[in-house]
């Protein structure tokens, strides 16, 4: 079997999205399955290899609102797609949507998340994209949350299946071991440490974070970790509420496990829908730190945190609410535990290996009705 992955974004960058399609990839090829990625880069270099995977990097010609555009993209895969038995587009990616939907190859389509952003550009690719899913065997949605809420696959619920993202706790295991991090976590030992992780950008809701650290007292930090266009807003915020002491913006941080390991509570505020799924959500359930999430609709945030069971789920944009549960975790050592317990428990729902093979029989099921 030879599955031919359309990518955005080429190793070693790592989003969410890349983290989760790197690890899946990895997985694919141990399986004998030889599963390539075609992707997007500063500079084109064909044929490398990546945690045992192969993957094409494609020179980007322009960057049109989030998409890159790509003349090598466009002809590499001409070039090598007819070697392989099927094509999994990873949306959003409006390049390769189209490439595959005028491909004789059977096509799946991983729907992480819809086009949210660009709401004036998106009726005039819309028919393009309407076209692609028609032209998709099946998708792939990342929660039952997501599918039931998105406006822009309604048509085609009939072919969706609900596969989590996931991650491979080997490769956790293994930057557990080279955990080197310029900050020095020792001046924060006697501290309740929250931690957040995430762009800086207004969908996540980080302000509400920062303002949270208005209602907690001084046996607590908060350390929010992320570069964006927001880090100079977010850092006045900072000054002008005279939390200085108490809320830090680290910046990129490469290597975040020994924050996850050390803090206390991982909170993730975000305030849209445009928070598809979280996979940092599920970094923290494999480190057993209890979560805060919002409770913002259709998002997949709350499929992977379940309210009282891994930790709260608050209304959006509501420091208050932050800040109550933040407390509520780190001052009921019980309730600690059992919060603690169940993360570890519920990452087994996200491993790879699970993930892995639940795509592999998706695979067989779509070339088998060929």
């Amino acid at each position: 079997m030879r599955i031919l992955h359309l990518g955005k974004f080429c190793p070693p960058f790592e989003g969410g999205i890349e983290i989760f399609t790197h690890d899946l990839l990895e997985h694919l090829n141990s399986k004998g399955i030889k599963a390539d990625l075609i992707c997007f880069s500063r500079e084109s270099k064909k044929g490398d290899f990546y945690r045992s995977f192969e993957f094409h990097a494609c020179k980007t010609n322009i960057v049109f609102k989030s998409a890159p555009l790509s003349f090598d993209f466009v002809k590499t895969y001409m070039y090598i797609e007819k070697n392989y038995d099927i094509i999994h587009v990873h949306s959003p990616n409006p390049l390769a949507e189209i490439l595959a939907t005028l491909s004789p190859k059977k096509v799946i389509i991983h729907w992480h998340s819809d086009i949210a952003r660009q709401k004036i550009l998106y009726k005039f690719y819309k028919p393009f994209q309407q076209l692609a899913l028609k032209k998709a065997s099946k998708i792939i949605c990342t929660s039952h949350n997501y599918l039931e809420t998105s406006d822009q696959i309604r048509n085609f619920r009939d072919k969706a299946v609900v596969i989590p993202s996931g991650l491979n706790p080997k490769r956790l295991e293994d930057y557990e071991k080279n955990e080197e991090i310029n900050l020095d976590l020792e001046k924060y030992k006697d501290k309740k440490i929250v931690l957040s992780v995430g762009r800086l950008v207004e969908y996540k809701g980080f302000e509400y974070l920062i303002e949270a650290g208005k209602y907690l007292d001084n046996n607590f930090i908060i350390l929010i970790v992320g570069n964006g266009p927001l880090f100079n807003k977010l850092k006045r915020k900072i000054i002008d509420l005279n939390l200085q002491g108490k809320v830090f913006l680290l910046g990129r941080v490469d290597n975040i496990n020994k924050l996850l390991k050390n803090c206390d509570v991982f909170v993730l505020p975000s305030i849209l829908r445009t928070e598809a799924f979280g996979l940092v959500l599920v970094e923290a359930l494999y480190f057993g730190r209890p979560l805060i999430t919002t409770n913002v609709k259709g998002s997949g945030m709350n499929y992977v945190n379940q309210d009282g069971v891994t930790g709260f789920v608050v209304p959006p944009r509501n420091p208050i609410a932050i800040a109550e549960a933040i407390k509520k975790i780190c001052f009921d050592r019980e309730l600690y535990l059992k919060f603690s317990k169940n993360a570890k428990e519920r990452f087994s729902e996200f491993n790879i290996q699970n993930i892995g093979e639940s795509i592999i029989r998706l695979y067989k099921e779509v070339i088998n009705d060929s």
